[in-house]
């Protein structure tokens, strides 16, 4: 295979539509989807058949073997890459699936980019993967085929490989070879009887071939012609040595056997790293310089001649000594190799130094791995973003549906004294509660960037109830300024609220002693979003609205700038900072498709832009009447329509029968999705068909609202639903007309909200049908 045009995709997933989507995706993004089985049992039984490169597991599969022994059977059957693709985050779960070493595990519910990214790189470890063992498969069966014999050594001398050829010759069997020093197996001598030395095959020993005299196993002499040359790994650094060599008959040759073969020579070996980048010193059993190459004598910013003798402890700091002085003791008296990372802080960089046994004392290879250690830091960075993503994916459902029974609960008990009395006491608990909801959701949309539940919304409108809930900081002036007739747009309000939050916040914390914010949202002209470009239609006008935030404050240092958006990067640690908030903010504006910047100068102040574009994602749910729902009063009840509802945890589902019932509506509640349906085809074979189900997105060890929608289309396709979810960036809850869905009805919510929205789409079926 030589791309991912190639590759053939299975995908193993128990839930049909979710699978069939997926096979959608990836057929759109050029992928070749063998097939979809909803059990592990059917997947290797088709297996041989359809020959996949890549498995989409999910972990929780009909049948009786779940993803993860499915993965197991699949991997003795061939060497196919495994991508999970489940909502399990348990850890238990999760360390089961490491040990089947997949190519990714991709959390449920996800976005389509998400999983376009997952695929990727999985197919690309694959493909690598694939390549290293063909290449690794050619070489050996070509080593071993070779006339000539062949030895290939590791960086200390150690033999890592014998050919066939090769044991033949020096007498030495390759395991038996294996880990020996070469200067044991590989005794080498000239003519006069001294010990030649290992080419290096570099400079103008490169290719060259000369005749010596090779003392074997057994002690007999044979000359042969050899050459070498230097294994290096995928960045050029030096890896070990590769000698190629062949017996060459007596009377073809007019050298004599040396007189005198020593039973031990040591090769100098040293030799063979001199033009290698990277520094490489020698040292004796008293840590004493016996070599330095020239990259070495850079590093250390000294003469070669100078720093022979010294002690290597005496070129590093004290700090550096006590921190690694026993692993390399222990390394040099048990003579094995050792590896190590320490801060050199005269060259502010990070050292790789790894040592190997060499002749008495040990031969250490320095590297500079400070990039290399940026990118480990920047990939801990995002392991504690997938940690927290799982983290809160784990508490997120569970977390909102108990908010909606608060938010609930003292929603009901103020409809109930508005006319009697008014308690301050509930104002607050409610506030709390939404803060709270906010809080959550912020966690969701930092970890996983949710997808936006978009309808039209006017900019300021928001604006304005965003500060009439803001607790204002003092000594601070707060100025807002929306353009007039700016139009609604497509947003999700909640992120944005967010995204504006976030920003007031960072304004004021950058104004400690009081100052002014300035708000704007206004429609930019072309000249502003793209400076130094000619407009050559005059009638151009762009197609967004942006929302600045100005602040008059500290400013930032053009150094922090670069790193501003990076995820846990705050200049304000000792004030307990999360470093997210801009994080946050970025994942917001990239979910919408625009974007955010930010313009700052030391000392006087900062402007943060977010542009967001006009697009049609509003359409969908515009469709049904829904971009005001939620500000409209309710109307009068019809005659009592009929609800199914599909809710697992029981206080969410009594709140929700309480409150419908309440209103007027007869309604029917299920806890878990096979029931739900149960109950619609019951009703429908009494030809009392319910007007509207309200289902769940998930239910744990459960059908859930995907599926339960998927089934209730083949009973009715004329089945109207809502569904609703605490894991508000669920692609479900983005476009829900994709799914069969009327609406969508984020957690926590208050019941007024869910009953205006019930009335909605009533009155929207009643118009459709009637049409």
């Amino acid at each position: 295979m030589t791309g991912t045009d190639r590759i053939r995709i299975l995908i193993v997933e128990n839930e049909g539509l979710v699978g069939c989507d997926m096979a959608s995706s990836l057929g759109k993004l050029g992928y070749h989807v063998t097939g979809i089985c909803a059990s592990g049992e059917e997947a290797l039984e088709r297996f041989d058949e359809m020959q996949p490169d890549l498995v989409l597991l999910d972990v929780h599969l009909a049948g009786e073997i779940d993803g993860i022994e499915t993965a197991r059977r699949l991997q003795t059957k061939s060497s196919v890459a495994i991508l999970y693709v489940t909502a399990c985050a348990d850890l238990e779960t999760v360390t089961r699936a490491r040990e089947t070493h997949p190519q990714g595990y991709l959390l449920k519910p996800f976005s389509h980019d998400e999983l376009r990214l997952a695929v990727e790189v999985a197919a690309q470890r694959h493909l690598e993967e694939m390549e290293r063992r063909r290449r690794e498969q050619s070489f050996f069966e070509a080593f071993q085929s070779l006339a000539d014999g062949v030895i290939a050594t590791d960086l200390a001398g150690g033999i890592v490989f014998v050919n066939p050829a090769a044991a033949r010759v020096t007498g030495w069997q390759a395991q038996e070879a294996a880990g020996r020093s070469l200067n044991e197996v590989f005794r080498i001598f000239q003519s006069s009887g001294e010990p030649a030395e290992v080419l290096s095959g570099e400079g103008e020993a490169a290719g060259a071939e000369r005749t010596v005299w090779l003392t074997t196993r057994s002690g007999t002499r044979v000359p042969i012609q050899d050459r070498s040359a230097p294994l290096r790994d995928a960045q050029g650094h030096l890896t070990g040595l590769i000698i190629l060599f062949r017996p060459i008959l007596q009377e073809s040759t007019t050298q004599t056997a040396p007189a005198t073969v020593p039973s031990h020579a040591s090769a100098p070996l040293v030799d063979i790293v001199e033009s290698i980048s990277d520094p490489l010193i020698a040292l004796d059993a008293h840590w004493r310089l016996t070599y330095a190459n020239a990259s070495a004598t850079q590093l250390f910013e000294r003469e070669s001649a100078s720093m022979l003798g010294m002690s290597f402890w005496d070129l590093v700091p004290a700090a550096v000594r006590d921190e690694h002085h026993e692993a390399f003791a222990h390394a040099l008296m048990h003579r094995e190799p050792v590896s190590r990372d320490l801060y050199y802080e005269a060259k502010r960089a990070w050292l790789e130094l790894r040592g190997y046994p060499f002749g008495e004392g040990m031969l250490m290879l320095v590297q500079d791995v400070t990039a290399k250690r940026e990118e480990a830091e920047r990939r801990s960075r995002m392991d504690r973003l997938e940690s927290l993503g799982l983290l809160a994916r784990g508490f997120a459902h569970d977390f909102n549906n108990l908010l909606t029974v608060l938010l609930g609960n003292i929603s009901l008990a103020e409809m109930r004294l508005r006319n009697a009395i008014t308690l301050p006491e509930l104002h607050t608990a409610k506030q709390a509660t939404l803060q709270a909801q906010n809080l959550v959701q912020q966690l969701l949309t930092f970890a996983r960037g949710g997808a936006p539940i978009k309808r039209l919304t006017n900019i300021g409108d928001l604006i304005d109830k965003f500060f009439a809930h803001h607790t204002r900081a003092a000594r601070i002036d707060y100025r807002i300024e929306v353009q007039p007739g700016l139009p609604s747009i497509p947003l999700d309000p909640a992120q944005v609220r967010r995204l504006l939050g976030n920003l007031i916040r960072n304004a004021e914390q950058a104004q400690h002693d009081g100052g002014q914010i300035v708000v704007r949202a206004f429609v930019p002209d072309h000249a502003q979003m793209f400076p130094g470009e000619l407009v050559t239609d005059q009638n151009f006008q762009p197609s967004g609205i942006a929302i600045e935030v100005q602040d008059f404050g500290e400013g930032i240092l053009a150094d922090h700038l670069p790193h501003i958006f990076e995820p846990y990067f705050s200049t304000r640690k000792s004030e307990n900072a999360t470093g997210l908030g801009l994080t946050v903010c970025e994942s917001i504006a990239k979910a919408h498709g625009g974007t955010i910047t930010v313009s700052s100068e030391s000392g006087r102040g900062t402007t943060v832009r977010f542009y967001v574009p006009l697009d049609a994602d509003a359409e969908e749910a515009d469709n049904f009447g829904l971009s005001n729902v939620f500000d409209a009063a309710p109307d009068a009840p019809v005659s009592q329509p009929r609800i199914l509802v599909l809710e697992d945890d029981p206080l969410v589902r009594n709140l929700i029968v309480r409150n419908l019932a309440g209103q007027g509506f007869e309604v029917t509640e299920s806890a878990e999705g096979s029931e739900t349906v149960r109950l619609y085809q019951e009703s429908m074979n009494q030809g009392r068909v319910f007007d509207l189900v309200v289902l769940d997105l998930s239910i744990p060890n459960g059908m859930g609202g995907v599926r339960t929608m998927e089934k209730l289309r083949q009973l009715d396709p004329d089945v109207v639903a809502i569904v609703s979810s605490g894991y508000s960036d669920d692609p479900v809850m983005a476009k829900p007309a994709a799914y069969g869905f009327a609406a969508v009805l984020p957690k926590p919510y208050e019941p007024a909200d869910m009953v205006r929205l019930v009335r909605n789409v009533l009155s929207t079926r009643g118009i459709r049908r009637g049409a």
